[in-house]
């Protein structure tokens, strides 16, 4: 804390009445890429994340600095200019959050200068935007006295994401960066925005986050490429089945399904969004029954679904996933978009050591990189630091 206020001080030249905020970023555990298909997800709020400290002003200037774009400086705008500019980079994360809230009437009077650090990889799969989003969003309503609930807060992030930024996700990551609870995953059904509290720890095994740090380059062409393929197979399927999202089948009607699509890949990408809605739902079971192989199974058949039905995982991601597989991991899988980014294995705690070294070792010798690996607790949603 007292580092933030130094920082904002240095690049203000003030300190004073500073709030300081934390929005954390995700892992999804299990229920990848459906939750643009309606599907039951399984994410959980994580330690790492997005801090923010913020000062409120009495003109309309906003000043925005990030300490991980720190070339980008200091981005200037006001109350009156907020619309996209690509030069502003990551400040436009900011910015449409404000410029959504001044479309529906809320009432943004005064500017404020804000302050960003975070511990959250860039492009890794952990929602770092959308970490930022909701962040900026509870700030504003905290500051403006907007009185919307945390779902609200997510929509708005989501909206932000989807129409200001241009990538067509889901409310998955939105909302459990708003709505997580210490200790928990939630279950969610992203058609009805319904959330189930669950258990998310085995005794006696740790969640471990594996950053690939392979820079991704296609990865919003190709998320919103595969929207694009399941909404082509939902409307195929739309002339026998009574469904609004492909979520809705099961996976006893994928033989019929096969008959209705002709073009393999977008039976493919039907296949994966069916099937992984029902490993989400007995993922449940498995928790609740504390069954962790059986977990650790359906985690392993996930990757498998995201690597040959939605070809999303990569050169990288699968080198990780197996050498975690092979050196102490009983499952692991892409985590996230894919196409790099970060993958989850669930390790026996007392392994966790020399699970990262020869994990490390292994995929430094096969790519060239350097894996990032983080031991992460679950945590609340975004809130303010006292």
């Amino acid at each position: 804390m007292n580092s933030m206020f130094k920082a904002f001080e240095n690049i203000y030249n003030h300190n004073d009445m500073i709030r300081v905020f934390f929005s954390p970023g995700r892992v999804n555990i299990i229920g990848e890429h459906i939750d643009y298909n309606g599907g039951l997800v399984f994410p959980a709020a994580i330690s790492i994340g997005t801090y923010g400290a913020i000062r409120s002003r009495t003109d309309h200037v906003i000043r925005l600095y990030s300490s991980q774009f720190v070339d980008q400086g200091i981005v200037y705008t006001d109350l009156n200019n907020l619309s996209y500019h690509q030069k502003d980079g990551w400040a436009n994360y900011a910015k449409g959050i404000l410029n959504l809230l001044k479309k529906r009437g809320y009432e943004i009077s005064f500017g404020f200068d804000l302050y960003i650090e975070g511990n959250l990889p860039t492009a890794s799969g952990l929602s770092s935007s959308a970490s930022l989003e909701v962040l900026v969003a509870y700030i504003a309503n905290e500051l403006y006295n907007l009185k919307l609930s945390r779902i609200d807060l997510a929509l708005l992030a989501q909206e932000v994401e989807n129409d200001y930024m241009g990538m067509h996700c889901g409310i998955m990551d939105q909302l459990i960066i708003a709505c997580g609870i210490k200790d928990k995953a939630l279950l969610m059904n992203t058609a009805t925005l319904e959330m189930e509290t669950s258990n998310a720890i085995f005794p006696h095994y740790q969640w471990v986050i594996m950053n690939t740090n392979y820079q991704r380059k296609t990865t919003e062409s190709k998320y919103n490429e595969r929207v694009y393929e399941c909404n082509l197979g939902l409307e195929i399927l739309k002339e026998k089945y009574d469904i609004k999202y492909l979520c809705e089948l099961n996976v006893s009607d994928l033989p019929d399904v096969r008959k209705m699509i002709e073009d393999g890949i977008i039976y493919q990408r039907v296949k994966h969004a069916v099937t992984e809605q029902d490993r989400t739902i007995q993922s449940k079971d498995m928790m609740a029954k504390g069954d962790v192989l059986g977990f650790a199974r359906l985690l392993n058949e996930s990757h498998q679904s995201l690597k040959a039905d939605y070809q999303v995982t990569g050169f990288h991601l699968d080198t990780l996933v197996e050498a975690a597989l092979n050196h102490g991991a009983i499952g692991a899988r892409v985590t996230g978009a894919g196409f790099g980014g970060c993958a989850i294995a669930l390790v026996e705690s007392k392994k966790v050591l020399s699970f990262r070294q020869q994990v490390s070792q292994i995929y430094k010798d096969l790519t060239g990189l350097d894996a990032q690996f983080y031991e992460v607790t679950f945590e609340n949603g975004v809130h303010e630091v006292k």
